[in-house]
């Protein structure tokens, strides 16, 4: 606890060494946070969570890195660059650090890579590492998903604004498109605008979202080139402008109960699966009740039904 304590003291100066202890904290145990309630409970949420989303290969870490740059001309930002694991080894790349360059006020950004499960739409450190990163007074805590498909989903759930990035004569990014990921995203980015087809995805992509509005909010399309810092500018304007929407509407805070939401669910099922994992490890009577499942002699749902019972009454 006193551990804790002075990691917290430094990081709310702005340590960014501890901030980043902390978060290493919250990976390894994610129960660590109920030492940091006072931190963190009772607040507002006071940062605004950008996610950006996209294929692999359309530039989101170089985009991040431009989209931060200009952030920081007078704020402060943290980055959380979210890899998926291997389903193998799992293990994950964690080069987002690497990939990320050109930002002049690094004194105002913090930057972190993090490893999910390829199933996951967000780990539950994920959540938490936001809300530390919050209450450390973070202007922006921009989140970058490893790819497109259910991360688009689970990326809604958490934050304040999604930023989907699409590549110039990507045909399978304009189905998507169609294919319903347009009511996800609140700014759509036609990244590398000096390609040839450039100007023709973001014809497709004006073309799709013409007669879509979420709760009166018209999806802006942009044009980038996140190498040449090209657009950027707009596309800061952009969030801005969707954030100050968020506020005057008072949906801000309709976004702040479903990431609390979202916490709690991510919550009870990590305390549920750490539960029934020591089960498994030590109670016979489940153990039985998974060797029956594995012989065929009991259904999955009779067996989590047998289960359930026995973690309620062993509480």
């Amino acid at each position: 606890m006193v551990l804790i304590n002075e990691l917290v003291s430094n990081a709310v100066k702005g340590d960014k060494l501890a901030t980043s202890k902390l978060i290493s904290l919250i990976e390894t145990d994610p129960e660590v946070v109920k030492d940091l309630a006072d931190l963190i409970w009772p607040k507002l949420p006071r940062a605004h969570i950008v996610g950006v989303t996209g294929a692999g290969g359309v530039g989101k870490s170089s985009l991040i890195s431009a989209l931060v740059d200009e952030i920081t001309n007078n704020n402060s930002a943290a980055v959380l660059a979210i890899d998926p694991s291997s389903p193998i080894s799992g293990g994950a790349l964690l080069g987002d650090r690497v990939r990320m360059y050109g930002i002049r006020h690094t004194d105002k950004v913090f930057i972190r890579s993090m490893s999910t499960a390829s199933e996951e739409a967000l780990p539950l450190k994920a959540l938490l590492s936001i809300e530390v990163l919050d209450a450390l007074g973070y202007d922006y805590v921009i989140i970058e998903t490893p790819g497109i498909g259910q991360f688009n989903v689970g990326i809604s759930q958490f934050a304040d604004t999604v930023v989907l990035v699409l590549m110039p004569g990507a045909g399978d990014e304009i189905q998507a498109l169609k294919a319903g990921i347009m009511e996800v995203g609140d700014i759509y980015v036609v990244n590398k605008s000096d390609h040839p087809n450039a100007e023709l995805t973001f014809n497709q992509v004006l073309f799709a979202l013409s007669d879509v509005s979420t709760d009166g909010w018209v999806p802006r399309v942009l044009k980038t080139s996140a190498t040449r810092r090209v657009g950027i500018k707009e596309l800061v304007d952009a969030v801005n402008e969707h954030r100050k929407y968020l506020v005057d509407t008072n949906k801000i805070v309709v976004k702040w109960e479903l990431r609390r939401s979202f916490e709690l669910n991510l919550t009870v099922k990590y305390k549920i699966m750490s539960r029934l994992n020591e089960m498994l490890a030590k109670d016979l009577k489940t153990k039985n009740i998974l060797n029956s499942l594995m012989k065929g002699r009991l259904n999955p749902i009779s067996a989590a039904d047998e289960i359930i019972k026995l973690m309620f009454k062993s509480n």
